[in-house]
């Protein structure tokens, strides 16, 4: 996994690549997104590819909402999609709200 700043890089490679939004931050008085690009997804995931995507901006979506409920259940269904490559992304999260 790689992960790239800002949303005009991310915009212009999700033409070739399953690019997710990961979290924002401010730098310099400047909201910063970033994002990760999944190198490979198994074949065997690539039928329920747009659901997980879909999945994973609601987990972000209620993340942001404090609906930690939500989250935990949703990461138990998103660990180990997208290859594992987000696995530590959904750990730190949900870590960070101490209900890991």
């Amino acid at each position: 996994m790689n992960i790239i700043l800002g949303s005009e890089p991310a915009e212009k490679l999700q033409e070739n690549y399953t690019v997710l939004e990961l979290e924002s931050f401010n730098k310099d008085g400047k909201e910063i997104t970033a994002y990760c690009i999944v190198d490979q997804v198994p074949i065997m995931e690539l039928p329920l590819l747009e659901h997980h995507k879909k999945l994973h901006l609601e987990f972000l979506t209620e993340y942001k909402k404090g609906n930690y409920t939500f989250c935990v259940e949703a990461a138990s269904h998103l660990r180990g999609k997208f290859n594992g490559d987000l696995d530590s992304f959904y750990d730190e999260l949900l870590t960070r709200l101490a209900i890991n």
